[in-house]
């Protein structure tokens, strides 16, 4: 259940795992995921008063393993950034403010992320209809979080995590205040605004050839940014 096969995607949100993400290892299972959605798991079994669990063999995450591990890697990405020289300080110096967002995350407004999502509805393609997502707004792409093999990745209960963009932030607003907390097929759902990470190539300035690239190639909004790790 590893991403060995040179897919470094997380398989509960979707996004390209970062030098950083890779190092985590947080189950001996070899279930891997970002840094990000491995806070996300810990911050809400502590609401929860429980522990922290892999989605994949539900073993308990060793949590300050995990953050040490974390820390150090971070450590070993800023120590090599220096290290390199700086032959062209003015793209050099554009090249390096980029890298830094790295480890940055940022909430999309127009981007909904629902956790919980029952395996009898789970179809990307059914979800955009009138009825269901569609209902809420114009509906730009649904899409169930994958495995790094490209198989629909379910949690150990049978449900998924859905993300759907829409073309407006009123939109996604809507589709969160119908979905968060809702009791769908006997699963609870959790709904909020997405997050995303900066584009690969972007961050290096180097050209995306990807031309349906989900990722940012501009600095998003301070406000609606944080760190993940």
């Amino acid at each position: 259940m590893s991403n060995d096969n040179g897919d470094n995607t997380c398989p509960l949100c979707t996004e390209e795992m970062d030098f950083t993400d890779q190092q985590l290892k947080p189950c001996k299972c070899g279930y891997e995921i970002c840094i990000w959605c491995w806070h996300q798991i810990i911050d809400m079994a502590d609401k929860e008063m429980a522990e922290g669990r892999c989605p994949a063999c539900r073993t308990p995450y060793n949590k300050e393993r995990i953050v040490r591990t974390s820390e150090n890697c971070g450590k070993l990405v800023v120590g090599e950034s220096m290290k390199k020289k700086k032959p062209h300080k003015s793209k050099t110096k554009t090249s390096e403010e980029r890298k830094q967002l790295g480890n940055m995350r940022v909430i999309r407004k127009n981007l909904v992320c629902i956790m919980g999502w029952p395996r009898v509805l789970a179809d990307e393609d059914l979800l955009q209809w009138k009825q269901y997502l569609g209902q809420y707004g114009k509906v730009q792409k649904v899409s169930i979080s994958r495995s790094s093999a490209g198989a629909i990745q379910h949690n150990e209960n049978d449900t998924y995590i859905v993300h759907v963009t829409y073309s407006k932030e009123e939109e996604a607003v809507r589709c969160i205040q119908a979905f968060n907390g809702l009791v769908l097929e006997g699963r609870p759902l959790r709904a909020s605004f997405g997050t995303t990470k900066y584009c690969y190539a972007w961050l290096r300035n180097m050209p995306c050839r990807n031309r349906d690239c989900p990722y940012l190639h501009e600095i998003g909004s301070q406000k609606d940014s944080f760190r993940y790790n």
